[in-house]
């Protein structure tokens, strides 16, 4: 499933466990097996760094292992009751027993690789030891192999008797080809805070929203544009995860839709990255199935324009403010929750 590579001060060596990042700006953290007095005991780290927490202190490591998938596996996050098996990374503490890696969601200071004995986590923060029951374990899975489908026997049937050919009738008069109209111009809306004037259209109208969202809601593998109310350009997903309301029709900013459930959808720009929320902020991410990128799909019949509900947050709306930038809301369809989908042909 993996290998541990000891730190000697190089960079950690599998981006797909970068899964970590604190509030406080220190960047993206891994999770990591510590060496101790007290037992192999999982924590985070960065490049050359490690810390992990115990005996209601945080620990700096001095001797400690990074995570490392086997070639063709990959990464996921499982909330469950009990640990899962197989593809945990594991620990071991010697007051305590087995620990798992894992990480832990919503802490108030990020989301930050910590350990737990399969009921409660822990964590390491500011040089103390926190505790949690909000986390996720670290599972590492092989790739998918799908058995060959079944094909049962068909059944043979012997030929048919032929039969002699039918006379052919006088084919029919044909009538003149039908007179062709112009085509009719597209409508047009007049600008409002909603749909505002696109410059160069003349009187100052402007186009009727792109592809109003079907009332069945979207569909798997579809591709679809969101285009945001307060800069009338596109949500788009840039290589560095940051997500902002500037976005043209190109690759960063077309999203291919994935159905969850009923109303629920993840969606994949063209270049891999997946649209998520995390802490107060529109961002991306590369792991596959992770909560923060689940959403739940409002329909506004007043506009046709869509809602982005956070489900790693219940109840918080994804926005994009007038100078492109991301945030989220509670409870409230503001102008700014709002998006307009064109779907991609």
């Amino acid at each position: 499933m993996y290998v541990e590579i000891k730190s000697s001060g190089q960079k950690p060596p599998d981006n797909q466990l970068k899964l970590g990042h604190q509030n406080d700006g220190s960047g993206g953290y891994y999770p990591i097996i510590a060496n101790t007095p007290h037992g192999r005991i999982p924590g985070k780290g960065q490049c050359g760094k490690g810390w992990y927490p115990f005996g209601n202190k945080e620990h700096i490591a001095h001797d400690f292992y990074f995570i490392k998938c086997n070639p063709g596996h990959s990464v996921r996050l499982q909330k469950s009751n009990f640990p899962p098996e197989p593809g945990l990374i594991r620990g071991h503490q010697k007051d305590r027993g087995t620990v798992y890696s894992v990480l832990c969601h919503h802490t108030g200071h990020g989301k930050i690789p910590g350990k737990s004995d399969g009921k409660t986590a822990w964590y390491s923060y500011g040089g103390k030891e926190h505790q949690t029951r909000d986390f996720s374990y670290i599972v590492i899975q092989p790739p998918q192999s799908y058995p060959q489908p079944y094909c049962p026997p068909q059944a043979y049937y012997p030929p048919q008797p032929q039969y002699p050919p039918q006379p052919q009738y006088p084919p029919q008069a044909q009538y003149p080809p039908q007179p062709q109209y112009p085509p009719q111009p597209p409508p047009y809306y007049a600008p409002s805070e909603e749909t505002p004037a696109y410059p160069g259209f003349p009187g100052g109208y402007a186009p009727a929203p792109a592809s109003p969202a079907p009332p069945q809601g979207l569909a798997h593998g579809m591709k679809v544009r969101f285009r945001c109310t307060k800069t009338n350009k596109n949500i788009r997903l840039t290589n560095a995860n940051m997500v902002d309301g500037h976005g043209g029709n190109g690759k960063f900013a077309t999203f291919q839709v994935h159905v969850l459930g009923p109303g629920q959808y993840c969606f994949q720009n063209a270049v891999g990255g997946w649209l998520a929320v995390k802490g107060n902020r529109g961002t991306g991410t590369s792991v596959y199935r992770d909560p923060d990128t689940f959403f739940l799909l409002h329909l506004n019949p007043g506009d046709g324009s869509v809602s982005l509900e956070c489900q790693s947050c219940p109840g918080w709306f994804l926005a994009v403010k007038r100078d492109g930038s991301t945030k989220v809301i509670w409870a409230e369809r503001k102008p700014s929750t709002k998006f307009f989908p064109q779907i991609v042909q």
